[in-house]
């Protein structure tokens, strides 16, 4: 199997007699273990009478086995002991997977294992999770991009599994004739076998350890190795659905365009890339690509190539468009455009290994010098690599690239012509002829003119403007590993003067030729009104488009740059390999003064983030709570409702007036951190400085806090379906003992919260505790979205709960308290994973005023000293009913009304 030579884990695959492939992985780096399973089951093996019946038996698995009956078992045991679980249902795979402290691995595997041999599938248990289910159907049910999936699903072949309904709700897993339980039980016996199953398992045990379990929890999985998964026979498309044009009408303001290619499966190039290497070529947005070319008309705001859906026996290849107001009357010309472009990519095929080879270059450096991400992210997506992948490249096969392949290019060319095409047009105002089912999505098809197909497949010649993208000049440097100079414990602060600190730490823990650096800087301008506000925002948009083609080839090199608001002001963060960030850093600083933002794009940007702005009151209801809640706990992060209006008024000048106000004078505080040695960092901060001396110097900026002091409660109506309730309660200090307290009482109550109010209960599908700082301030948070039940109902039954909870912590023995307080103690002490996780948390530190870097080390200490007494008092003060607190209440209306507050001390 070929490892990336910075990969220290150890490997071992071995195939159960009953054909179950596993991987095993030894990682004595890491705190936790984790395992994942995945299952080549997904909705397309739905009966066509039972649809959603996969993704229900997902759910159903954790609700109890055999030899762990207790519904939510393997969910409380996996959260007492420091981990997380979850799962989810696609077209033709389910992945279940899970992470804990190591030494609670083998228990869980014992656990998990029965999932796959013996699930209950209780009667009593399937007509909760069907709530579950329908509850999750109808959070959804205004989502653009299910809406516009399922008008996907109504226009292709009926034949074929992909036109099923894959999420399922109350109408099609009702109980007929049968329980649904033996349904469940049915296509579980028949599809749930261990030949079609892949395994990884994780954990800092020796390679014959994790053998030795793997055999014996999952020997018992039914499987014949000598079954072969039946294909799907029927053509996602026949000839009468493409030369189609979908008008699809979406719930929010959307203008796209997506062009869409039908192609056959294309696992077999995943060694070559070919049709990676082809989208590619068409999303390059650097000088004379066709985003540039489309841009510069003033039609499309943004391009992707090669996204689309893909399964067993087909792949969509979409080139999909955000669409100015200008560029939808003008769609035509854009897929003519398109396939002049595609002509281009035709005409020079001689050029193209060059460019191949920088893209390969690239994945070979990229794969060298990964690193560790989210160990329970990192198992479930391999256990997807195995079931596409040969063994030898389970870890490298998305990174492979084994060279051009001039006979497998040509032939996906070939399926890049009009006759094989489908179009979508997304955009408000369609006069639609179909409603979509489930989700009643406006539509109309139009059959494409054969002459309008005919005249484009004849196109032989690009525009002059196009050019292909050319030899990557951030490639040009060796990628090199710097020695370490001296093992610092944290950063130094090599430079701090007035107005500017720039602090430098060379990592000497992952030893990647990576980095990062941030520059903060603070305006008094960001933060004068609403509308300042509004505009640092806009900035950075505008920021971010005007250098897009600049500095493309150096995010195709493995550097990213964002330019981001923040309260107060503006942050630059770069990242990727070290040897050319620091000469990109000093163009774009010199870009963030000298850039030119021309007027119709400003127009253009203005317009879009203002409908961005007002398409938010048609989030998610809760979503819209937690946005009220942070608006008016932080000042200086108003509600977007507000922003909208403030920017809609502002001229081009007033921008003009408001970016030279705004770096006239600043406060600036950076990070350099990675692959770099202190004499290039001091020589790196001399141009930084340079960069910055024209502008004045301000005092930092300090974030203000609301501090609630009384019970105050929010009743607001929301034009949305469900109806939704946040209960927000704020530490009344920044004292360390506060977090740790509020910490340890999220970590017990979330679960049970969850399990009550969702899973008993049946509430709603979003339903939740969890810890919420704003501005540094420690804060603990409760929800619920609910379709059916009012927002005084959603209340009353949380207050029931905190109430009942008061007597639970109560009884609360000492053992349970300390196998709590462990599961918290590793959460804390985790490890960083990775030198992004490593740079953002010292980032952080340094933002925050941690200058000690030992937040880490005061929050164990102060976790290690609290007694369960300690927390059971804390637990009854911050629920007495006079404690200060938010509570924000919202109920479905069809028109939202005025967001009147209503304050009391004794709700």
């Amino acid at each position: 199997m070929k490892i990336s030579t910075n990969d220290n884990r150890a490997y071992r695959t071995l195939t159960l007699d009953n054909g179950l492939k596993v991987l095993l992985v030894r990682d004595q780096d890491s705190a936790k273990a984790a395992a994942s399973m995945a299952v080549n089951a997904g909705h397309f093996d739905d009966p066509l009478d039972r649809q959603g019946l996969a993704h229900f038996l997902e759910h159903m698995l954790f609700l109890g086995t055999d030899l762990y009956p207790e519904s939510g078992s393997f969910n409380n045991f996996v959260s007492q002991s420091g981990g997380n679980t979850n799962a989810w249902t696609g077209t033709e795979h389910t992945c279940y997977f899970f992470d804990i402290n190591n030494n609670h691995i083998e228990s869980a595997l014992a656990q998990f294992s029965r999932f796959f041999i013996a699930p209950a599938l209780n009667p009593a248990e399937t007509e909760k999770e069907r709530n579950a289910i329908e509850a999750e159907f109808k959070l959804k049910i205004k989502d653009d991009g299910r809406r516009i999936y399922q008008v996907h699903k109504e226009t292709v072949n009926p034949a074929h599994p992909f036109a099923k309904f894959s999420v399922g709700n109350l109408q099609t897993l009702a109980d007929r004739k049968r329980c649904i339980s033996d349904e469940l039980r049915d296509f579980f016996n028949q599809h749930y076998q261990a030949q079609w199953m892949t395994l990884v398992i994780c954990a800092n045990e020796s390679l014959d350890t994790l053998e030795a379990w793997a055999t014996q929890y999952f020997w018992q999985i039914k499987g014949n190795n000598s079954k072969l998964k039946p294909p799907i026979e029927a053509p996602l498309y026949r000839s009468q659905d493409l030369g189609k044009l979908l008008h699809i009408e979406p719930h929010k303001h959307v203008q796209k365009l997506i062009i869409s290619f039908a192609m056959p499966n294309i696992d077999d190039f995943y060694r070559h890339k070919t049709v990676s290497f082809i989208a590619h070529l068409l999303g390059y947005e650097g000088q004379g690509s066709l985003y540039s070319v489309l841009k510069e008309q003033g039609w499309i705001n943004a391009l992707s190539a090669g996204g689309g859906i893909n399964g067993s026996n087909f792949k969509d290849f979409n080139i999909s468009m955000a669409l100015t107001d200008e560029g939808i009357e003008y769609y035509e010309d854009i897929i003519e455009m398109v396939f002049e472009y595609i002509c281009l990519i035709n005409n020079n095929i001689g050029k193209l290994p060059r460019l191949y080879q920088d893209k390969q270059k690239l994945l070979q450096i990229a794969f060298d010098n990964q690193e560790k991400s989210r160990l329970i992210d990192w198992v479930s997506n391999l256990s997807i690599n195995m079931q596409h992948y040969d063994e030898v490249n389970y870890l490298q096969g998305d990174y492979l690239m084994e060279g051009f392949k001039a006979t497998t290019h040509e032939m996906a060319m070939q399926w890049l012509t009009p006759h094989n095409m489908r179009l979508v047009l997304i955009h408000p105002g369609v006069e639609p002829e179909h409603t979509a089912a489930w989700y009643n999505t406006p539509y109309k098809i139009e059959k494409l003119s054969l002459h309008w197909l005919e005249a484009l497949a004849q196109i032989s010649q690009p525009q002059g403007e196009m050019l292909l993208p050319t030899a990557n000049p951030y490639l040009a440097k060796d990628v090199v590993l710097y020695p370490i100079e001296s093992q610092q414990a944290h950063p130094t602060l090599l430079v701090k003067e007035a107005g500017f600190d720039f602090w430098f730490k060379q990592d000497a823990t992952f030893r990647v030729a990576k980095g990062h650096f941030y520059l903060a800087m603070d305006s008094d301008f960001a933060v004068k009104d609403v509308k300042h506000m509004a505009l640092t925002r806009l900035f950075s948009d505008l920021f971010m488009d005007s250098v897009g083609e600049q500095f493309y080839p150096a995010e195709l090199a493995g550097l990213s740059y964002h330019l981001t608001s923040h309260q107060g002001g503006l942050t630059l963060h770069t990242a990727g390999l070290s040897s050319s960030q620091l000469e990109l850093v000093d163009q774009l600083i010199d870009a963030l003064f000298n850039v030119k933002i021309c007027a119709k794009r400003f127009a253009e940007y203005k317009k879009q983030l203002v409908r961005h702005w007002r398409n938010s009151n048609q989030n998610k209801p809760v979503s819209e709570l937690f946005s009220i809640l942070g608006a008016k706990i932080m000042p200086w992060n108003p509600q977007p409702d507000e922003l909208a209006n403030a920017l809609k008024d502002t001229c081009f000048h007033q921008f003009n007036e408001f970016r030279q106000a705004f770096f006239n004078a600043l406060h600036v505080e950076s990070f350099l951190h990675g692959n770099w040695q202190q004499n290039e960092a001091l020589e790196f901060q001399k141009k930084v400085a340079l960069h910055l001396k024209k502008s004045a110097v301000i005092k930092d900026l300090k974030r203000p806090l609301f501090e609630i002091t009384k019970v105050t409660r929010y009743e607001l109506e929301l034009a949305c379906s469900d109806n939704a309730m946040v209960i927000y309660y704020q530490a009344l200090s920044d004292d360390v003992d506060e977090k740790v307290k509020m910490m340890a009482l999220n970590h017990l109550i979330n679960q049970d919260y969850f399990n009550e109010l969702r899973t008993t209960q049946q509430l709603g599908y979003l339903v939740g505790a969890g810890y919420a700082p704003f501005n540094t301030r420690a804060g603990i948070a409760f929800y619920i979205q609910s379709p059916k039940f009012e927002p005084s109902t959603l209340l009353h039954r949380h207050n029931v709960f905190i109430s009942q909870y008061l007597s639970t912590i109560d009884e609360l023995t000492e053992q349970t308290w300390l196998q709590q307080k462990h599961g918290l103690v590793t959460h804390i002490a985790e490890k960083d994973k990775n030198l992004r996780l490593r740079s953002q948390r010292l980032w952080l530190a340094i933002g925050n005023g941690d200058h000690q870097f030992n937040m880490q080390q005061r929050l164990l200490d102060s976790l290690n000293a609290l007694t369960l007494e300690g927390l059971k008092n804390y637990a009854a003060e911050i629920f007495d009913a006079d404690r200060p607190r938010y509570e924000l209440l919202s109920a479905k209306s069809v028109n939202q009304s005025e967001n009147l507050p209503l304050y009391s001390h004794s709700l």
